[in-house]
């Protein structure tokens, strides 16, 4: 299942009672944050997003390193690259696995 913009906006407008229209404009607004946010992302600091409890996305520096070539086996020398990264908290992971197991116990009972 994908969860797209459009269902988010749907959604937030039934649950919150807010116009279409005004979810959009606010939608519009945080990418705008969140992509001026990691853009500054540095080479000592990541840029961490923590935008619903228990989710952290972010990017990070990976700084230059020495790799080997799979197909040939030698060494290479890879640019420092800026890493997307996200983590999940424990009681997040709990909470979605006991509803994931309440569902298949229901599914199975009928």
């Amino acid at each position: 299942m994908i969860i797209t913009r459009e269902k988010i906006i749907h959604e937030l407008s039934d649950k919150c009672q807010f116009y279409q229209r005004d979810i959009r404009v606010l939608l519009r607004g945080l990418d705008e944050i969140v992509k001026e946010h990691f853009s500054e992302v540095t080479d000592d600091e990541e840029v961490v997003l923590q935008l619903v409890e228990g989710i952290k996305v972010g990017f990070k520096v990976v700084p230059e390193r020495q790799r080997k070539n799979p197909a040939t086996g030698e060494d290479v020398v890879c640019s420092p690259t800026c890493k997307p990264f996200t983590k999940f908290s424990m009681p997040l992971r709990d909470s979605i696995q006991e509803a994931y197991e309440n569902r298949k116990k229901t599914s199975k009972e009928t």
